[in-house]
């Protein structure tokens, strides 16, 4: 029985046991190829995907999160999905074990990173879908308190500069490796075109939300859509118009000009820096990875709002509520069309650059600068 029949069987009602229990070393287990992988970062991401596909397979495996220890995979194993605990350190040890467990063989799968993230009003509305070209990590930069730098800096606007540089703005000297991963802009495309194939299924969210938007000019104050642009990492949850405007400028300082912040979110650099290690040994694809994710907050007030605090500590935007029925009804459609037209989907190739600041996966790329102090 394949992934759309049991699906087709839950829609009329028909239920199915939700436990069993696969060992981990035996060696009559051969390993099992998922088709799609769909990859979650907290309770509130999964739920959607637990509740609504039938995972028959539900598993422990060593090294993931104490708080998602599972992987749930549909009778087939075609489709599997894992949640990997928030922040850069759980997502980034969460892959890793994943994609080093022998279990499976990743050589054909295709990954889909589904959550949701605080959206850049200039670029995006609440409710919204994004999927990335672009992953761009922020916060390693140096920082200090403007209060103790604002006397003889006057022109800078917050805190931040650029690791062995002495400018806001400036590309940094030093780097780690992990500040940028560009995605296969094809595969990206192609999930932009199905994710739009269902835009009108979106909801709106609450009354509370519905009015959020109307406080903010277009694109902010617009109903949920569909968009291609770029994602944040950092575990700072920053937010308020100097930071937010900020990081956008420096997006784009990053991916000397080919980068559009529009989400900002924890996890995504991590987990495709086990992905580009991986890839290097051959192990999974990184040019099979599509990051989307959904905006349930925005990352600044409205302008009118004079008190960043009071905005996001106690104004009620109406809960996530509306972001991640919209991701899970995006991110479903995609699963189930790659199911659909697999074939296809294998032909799609890369002609953009892949891979991350350091050239790890070869070819020419498109940021960056000719030399770097790496330490």
């Amino acid at each position: 029985m394949n992934f759309l029949t049991l699906l087709s069987l839950i829609s009329l009602g028909l239920s199915f046991p939700l436990n069993h229990t696969l060992p981990t070393t035996s060696p009559k287990v051969d390993k099992f190829q998922p088709k799609v992988f769909v990859v979650t970062m907290f309770s509130l991401e999964e739920e959607h995907w637990l509740q609504n596909v039938y995972f028959a397979n539900n598993f422990t495996l060593p090294g993931l999160s104490p708080l998602y220890p599972m992987v749930h995979c549909t009778t087939d194993f075609d489709v599997c999905h894992v949640t990997t605990g928030e922040g850069e350190i759980n997502a980034a040890n969460t892959m890793m074990a994943l994609l080093l467990n022998p279990l499976f063989d990743y050589s054909e799968t295709f990954w889909l990173i589904n959550g949701i993230a605080g959206g850049h009003p200039q670029e995006i509305s609440y409710g919204s879908v994004t999927i990335a070209k672009y992953a761009v990590q922020v916060a390693l930069q140096y920082e200090m308190s403007y209060n103790d730098i604002m006397a003889d800096h006057k022109n800078w606007t917050s805190g931040y500069w650029s690791y062995g540089s002495d400018d806001p703005l400036a590309y940094p000297e030093n780097v780690y490796g992990t500040e940028v991963f560009e995605l296969n802009e094809k595969l990206r495309d192609k999930a932009l075109e199905v994710a739009k194939s269902v835009e009108d299924q979106f909801v709106e969210g609450s009354e509370r939300n519905i009015g959020l938007r109307k406080l903010y000019p277009s694109p902010a104050n617009k109903k949920p859509f569909v968009k291609g642009c770029d994602v944040l990492t950092s575990d700072t949850y920053f937010s308020a118009k100097t930071l937010d405007d900020y990081f956008y400028n420096l997006t784009s300082v990053l991916t000397n000009g080919s980068a559009t912040y529009c989400s900002t979110a924890q996890e995504d650099n991590a987990s495709l820096e086990a992905f580009i290690r991986l890839a290097k040994s051959g192990v999974a694809r990184y040019d099979r990875v599509i990051v989307m994710r959904s905006i349930s907050d925005y990352a600044q007030p409205p302008s009118n709002f004079t008190d960043p605090v009071y905005w996001f500590n106690e104004y009620d935007q109406g809960g996530i509520q509306a972001s991640l029925d919209n991701l899970f009804t995006a991110g479903f459609a995609i699963v189930e069309d790659i199911l659909n037209n697999w074939d296809n989907y294998t032909e799609i190739q890369a002609d953009n650059y892949l891979g991350d600041i350091f050239g790890t996966l070869g070819g020419k790329m498109d940021f960056g600068k000719e030399s770097y102090v790496i330490h």
